[in-house]
Formats: structure tokens, sequence, C-alpha cells
């Protein structure tokens, strides 16, 4: 930037351009050394030509308060379905389901037979890398095409409820609008639980299973790194 490879930034207006007013200021300050006008197109404000930058912070403000209520109405809405038991279905993110021409889920055959194989390969004592290992030498796709798979989304599979046809919602939120980052709902939330909302996959029993499988590991691990490193 300091070497001036960028002659002018046009964008569309401040909330594309910066996440907050603080954000808003400092990178324009920024540009400023070299040079580099920004002009927001929707409050037709070029940079070049201010005088004070009580203007830009005022429409920043106001700019980012707007951002604030609309993240605040799509939350509510968010919620509000929750409460009301209605499922999000995620079709590019779900390995085993596809959209029907009802506008409900179906079942994928042959991604399901995968899924069912990683919970079966799972209780046979496989390792979640012994389980990537596996998909991998096989060539089988993730659900973006890839054949590369990765421990997590492994481990994301087993814990998924909705293979038993039930869906377990606001497991997740957002509490900053402004980094978009995700964390796990501990009770800082509410969360529902709906029931047959979608073909099953696994059985509810062998779903149990894994699941106390897993704790099993989880607590022979932490067992074994306490032996390790004892106080």
């Amino acid at each position: 930037m300091q070497k001036r490879e960028i002659d002018l930034i046009l964008t569309k207006s401040i909330s594309r351009f910066a996440r907050n007013t603080e954000d808003c200021l400092h990178y324009v300050r920024l540009l400023k050394g070299p040079q580099i006008p920004v002009i927001f197109e929707t409050e037709r404000l070029d940079t070049s030509q201010m005088d004070s930058e009580f203007f830009l912070a005022m429409l920043g403000a106001n700019s980012q308060a707007e951002s604030e209520a609309t993240s605040s109405r799509v939350k509510w809405g968010v919620r509000a379905a929750f409460r009301d038991g209605k499922v999000r279905y995620q079709y590019k993110r779900w390995l085993e389901y596809r959209k029907c021409e009802d506008g409900k889920p179906e079942i994928v055959p042959e991604e399901a037979a995968i899924v069912r194989r990683i919970f079966d390969a799972y209780l046979a004592g496989h390792s979640l890398k012994a389980l990537k290992h596996i998909l991998e030498e096989e060539k089988i796709s993730t659900k973006t095409g890839l054949t590369e798979w990765s421990v997590p989304s492994i481990q994301n599979i087993l814990k998924n409820e909705k293979y038993t046809r039930d869906a377990l919602l606001q497991k997740t939120y957002t509490p900053n609008i402004f980094d978009h980052r995700s964390k796990v709902n501990n009770g800082e939330l509410a969360k529902y639980y709906v029931s047959d909302c979608l073909p099953i996959i696994v059985e509810p029993d062998i779903f149990q299973q894994v699941q106390m499988e897993m704790a099993r590991r989880r607590a022979k691990r932490a067992t074994s790194e306490k032996a390790k490193n004892p106080l």
C-alpha cells in the first residue's frame, strides 16, 4: 500500500468498507499516507475532498447502527423459527440428504451408505484417523467433492443427531455481528429438539452406542494424559 500500487478505492457503502466506525476511520487514515482516496457511492463521499473526519464518523456510526439493527432482526427471525420447531435444511453441507420435489429432504442412498459405514467402522474399533485413511484410500468424496477428509468432519458426522431423524436446533450462535464467528451454545441460549423431521439413516440405538464409545475414548485419553503428566 505504501508503494501506491492502488490509485483509488471505490466502494458501494461504508458498511461494505469496514465492520465498524473505528475500523473505517483507521483505514481511511492509513490510506491518506500514500494519498489513496476512498469513494463511498451510497454516501456520495470522497475522502480526498474531506476537510474533517466528523462527517465520515457520523455516517459510519449510522451505518454501524443499521447493520446492528438488521442483524438483530435476522437473529430474531431465526430464533423464532427455532422456537416453532422449523428445521433449516442445509443440503450443501449434509452428505446424505437432498431436496425432494415437494421441498422436503430425501435420502441419497450412496451417501447414506457412507455415513452408515463410518458409524459401523467406529463401533468396530477404528479411530477417527483410521477412518480418514480408509475414506481417502478408497477415494470416497466429501459433500463438496474433495477426496481429502478431515478428522473434525468425520467426528461431526458421528455426533450428528439428524441421522436418527431428529434435530437439535441452535447448537451454535454468533455473539458478534462483526467477526461472524460462531460459538458452541453451552446454555447461553435455549436449544430446541425436533423429532421425526428427517428420513432416518442411523438407528437411534447405534447412534447412542457411538456417543457412549466416543465418551469412553475421551475418558481413556484423559486418564492416559493425566498419568503422563502427574501433578
